[in-house]
């Protein structure tokens, strides 16, 4: 099973970046996440896979 939210690890990996550009980009996506909705939660340092995936890879069904 596949955890829930993507950390800065994964989304170091993914992009090739440095976990301090990875936070960054995690800051950006929960942001436009929460001006979408701002009613849900977010978790510092941590993005919602779902979201992540759709917005990074504009994937709408799980692979």
């Amino acid at each position: 099973m596949r955890k829930m939210y993507v950390d800065a690890e994964e989304v170091s990996k993914d992009w090739g970046v440095s976990k301090p550009k990875a936070y960054k980009m995690i800051k950006e996506l929960n942001e436009r996440m929460l001006k979408d909705n701002p009613n849900l939660i977010v978790i510092a340092g941590k993005v919602n896979r779902k979201f992540y995936e759709e917005n990074c890879y504009g994937q709408t069904k799980e692979v």
